[in-house]
């Protein structure tokens, strides 16, 4: 079986270790209606190798924090929402300090959240388009939320979706050492975590909305990405493309 991880992504988690700026964060489910029986092996990749950030955005590995997306290879279970335009939950690890700096104390991450879909058939290359994105609301993270909520957050599929098996991307991106840019690339800066589900839609509208090919949905520069978020408020925009909603492409609007 193959391991999931490119020798890029452990070269600079490796690299990365000397210096402060390591994260771990994990989605570990996924359920409609708060009903957790729903959630259980949905997730890429692997829950054992949980710890490794993405730093290289113009990796494979910001797809799933993996580019093993081959779901008859880590036996992962497909989770079936009932129709578009229902609400699902994700879960991430509640309430545990992620940050794991060079002096081995730990921090919380700090950072937007974003949730992508893209169909099955596209094998997680391309055709990704955002759901939702969430970044500071009355002067929070998104990544607060999640923790003051137990680990939850609740998206939902608009209802113009088509049915059909997509994998869907949740995604917490650590900003707690964006402003450390005298290193090498990809050893400083943004953190991304992602996770994949796949889900089929039984039940839904008639559009698969264009989408874009990860990597290349950000950019190492983006103001979203690098500098000093210490005094960041309300007005900080998601980065990434524009959220997909009522059959349209609009402004990303926090949750």
């Amino acid at each position: 079986m193959k391991s999931g991880i490119s020798l890029a992504s452990l070269f600079f988690f490796a690299a990365n270790f000397a210096r402060p700026g390591s994260a771990q964060t994990y989605m570990t489910g996924i359920s409609k209606y708060g009903d957790t029986s729903a959630a259980g092996n949905t997730i890429l990749p692997y829950y054992s190798i949980k710890n490794f950030p993405v730093m290289d955005f113009d990796s494979d590995d910001l797809r799933c924090r993996t580019s093993e997306t081959d779901i008859s290879q880590t036996g992962t279970e497909v989770f079936k929402v009932a129709k578009a335009g229902d609400t699902v939950t994700l879960y991430w690890e509640p309430d545990s300090k992620t940050i794991v700096t060079a002096k081995d104390e730990p921090e919380y991450i700090n950072g937007p959240c974003t949730v992508y879909l893209s169909p099955y058939e596209n094998d997680a290359k391309d055709g990704w388009f955002k759901i939702y994105g969430s970044g500071m609301v009355n002067g929070k993270w998104c990544t607060e939320g999640i923790r003051s909520r137990g680990g939850k957050l609740d998206v939902t599929i608009d209802a113009s979706i088509a049915p059909g098996k997509y994998y869907l991307r949740g995604e917490t991106i650590g900003l707690n050492y964006s402003t450390l840019n005298s290193w090498d690339d990809y050893t400083q800066g943004a953190q991304s975590f992602a996770n994949c589900a796949v889900i089929e839609i039984v039940e839904g509208g008639d559009v698969v909305p264009d989408g874009e090919s990860i990597p290349g949905i950000y950019d190492m520069k983006d103001k979203a990405l690098m500098g000093d978020f210490s005094d960041a408020d309300d007005s900080y925009e998601v980065p990434g493309p524009a959220e997909y909603k009522a059959g349209k492409e609009v402004a990303t609007e926090p949750k």
